[in-house]
């Protein structure tokens, strides 16, 4: 992690052009599933979901670097 990236204990709000950039390409995906017969409430639900095991899975890459770095200790003599 680097010293920008929030912790697990501080919010984050992530900068307006990137929000407004995930949302613009989040839209476009939606009226592409809507054009393919999703429903608007199919497309909310499996992209909540999916949102869901994101965060989980980033989450759970960042306790396992936290638990390699305190295993890379400096060696003591």
């Amino acid at each position: 992690m680097s010293p920008y990236d929030p912790t697990l204990d501080e919010a984050y709000d992530p900068p307006a052009i990137n929000r407004f950039k995930v949302e613009a390409a989040m839209l476009e995906m939606i009226e592409h599933l809507q054009q393919e017969g999703l429903s608007q409430a199919e497309i909310a639900l499996t992209l909540a979901d999916a949102a869901e095991d994101y965060v989980i899975r980033l989450a759970n890459l960042s306790g396992a670097e936290h638990s390699e770095d305190k295993s890379t200790s400096p060696l003591r003599h």
